[in-house]
């Protein structure tokens, strides 16, 4: 249990003292930070995070405790996560090398003028209806917070504006004399169909559906719309709360980015590679027809790095990246999974030799002198190649296989150059 003086030494208020005695009752990982610090953790905490007896992570940053895979998602910080009001899935490692796939929802607090963050994270590894029912919950308390921040409107059952608070203006543009008495067509590009604005309308408009609105200089926007429909004696009118969320959406897209595409040459990244190659399998399988895997490593790439220095490097990998798009069809799938490693999904193949064509391709566009920086370097590339289903009918062994027929290809060719797969080569050395 967290002590008084403890709470002091971690910049809390003596007054909340009560109150994060109540959250070591709560089986949910609860944590007070501030600057991405651990000012407070709760017990269940500690035991979701896998500390040992006592250990509370005092000062510790919450970022370490993500897995390497998310840390470029905990990079954004916390500020985003609450900025962008919705729970975040991530995955968690404990000291003791076990995940955790967790759902995190922060909320900004304020304590003596500091920012601080109240995160809420629960362990959904095994208790997924739980993880939903608690998403809810939170969904219906941001709901709630957020009504203030909102646009709201009151309307008649014709559709005319009646009344439009100051979070409306500042959503649309409008300003009060200019939208009472308007018709809520105004304020959304698609004009509704009919004359009327009726109860139809209304129910098309479900709670927190997401419409496109229109603000007074003319630009577009995304916004969640709910109406409700009110009768005061036979009188039919309807109040509507709007919501801007451009700020979440491209919050939303920075962290899928993140997520799924390298940065720097903006290819799928790993994570991305096995989505789609467990979906090109699966189509394979249902249309009996075959999928190759190429592993493409390239040759000579740490000599670019030496002499020319990592700048000159990274402007090497985006121009493979491009030689490599432009070699594939657009069918295909090009991934980058490590510092000079490429992997290609080729689907729909005619015969194995439309993917050795493409693999002679790659290595003749990789090869070809490029100029970085006014000096002129040369690359190669060493291609391993499988198929499905005729190599291995499942990613592991599928990636086993093409990593085995590349690794061939360098020790026994060098470089540039490639290599279908076949059951010799087993007999060479693994590769690392």
């Amino acid at each position: 249990m967290t002590t008084k003086n403890e709470m002091q030494l971690n910049g809390l208020d003596q007054d909340w003292s009560s109150r994060l005695e109540l959250l070591e009752q709560v089986h949910n990982l609860i944590a007070v930070c501030r600057d991405d610090r651990i000012l407070y953790l709760n017990s269940a905490g500690a035991k979701i995070l896998g500390l040992q007896k006592n250990d509370r992570a005092y000062n510790a940053k919450l970022a370490s405790f993500f897995h390497p895979d998310f840390k470029d998602i905990a990079a954004l910080g916390l500020d985003v996560f609450a900025e962008d009001e919705t729970v975040i899935s991530v995955k968690l490692l404990r000291p003791d090398g076990i995940e955790v796939d967790a759902e995190i929802w922060v909320t900004r607090l304020n304590f003596s003028g500091e920012t601080t963050y109240l995160v809420e994270a629960h362990d959904i590894t095994s208790h997924m209806r739980a993880a939903r029912a608690l998403r809810s919950r939170e969904q219906r308390l941001e709901g709630i917070l957020n009504t203030v921040a909102d646009g709201i409107m009151s309307l008649d059952d014709h559709g005319n504006i009646q009344s439009f608070n100051p979070a409306a203006e500042k959503i649309f543009g409008f300003t009060y004399d200019e939208v009472i008495g308007s018709n809520v067509r105004i304020l959304m590009p698609v004009p509704v169909e009919g004359d009327n604005f009726g109860t139809d309308w209304a129910k098309t408009l479900a709670p927190d559906r997401e419409v496109v609105g229109q603000r007074k200089d003319g630009n577009t926007f995304p916004m969640e719309m709910a109406v409700r429909e009110m009768r005061q004696g036979e009188n039919l009118s309807f109040t509507s709360i709007v919501r801007d969320i451009t700020a979440r959406k491209e919050a939303e897209e920075r962290v899928y980015n993140l997520a799924h595409f390298d940065p720097l040459t903006g290819l799928p990244n790993r994570h991305l590679l096995g989505d789609r190659l467990e979906e090109s399998i699966k189509r394979a399988s249902r249309s009996k027809s075959e999928v190759a895997l190429m592993f493409i490593d390239l040759d000579k790439f740490k000599v670019i790095n030496d002499n020319h220095g990592h700048a000159a490097g990274d402007e090497a990998l985006k121009i493979v990246s491009q030689r490599l798009v432009t070699s594939a069809r657009r069918t295909d799938t090009i991934a980058r999974v490590g510092g000079d490693e490429f992997v290609a999904i080729l689907e729909d193949l005619h015969s194995i030799d439309e993917a050795e064509l493409i693999a002679q391709k790659m290595i003749a566009a990789i090869s070809d002198p490029m100029e970085i920086k006014g000096n002129e370097c040369s690359l190669g590339a060493s291609i391993g190649i499988c198929v499905y289903p005729d190599h291995a009918d499942d990613i592991p062994g599928l990636m086993h296989c093409a990593d085995q027929a590349m690794y061939v290809v360098k020790q026994e060719s060098g470089d540039s150059n490639f290599r279908l797969y076949s059951a010799d080569d087993e007999k060479a050395p693994a590769a690392d």
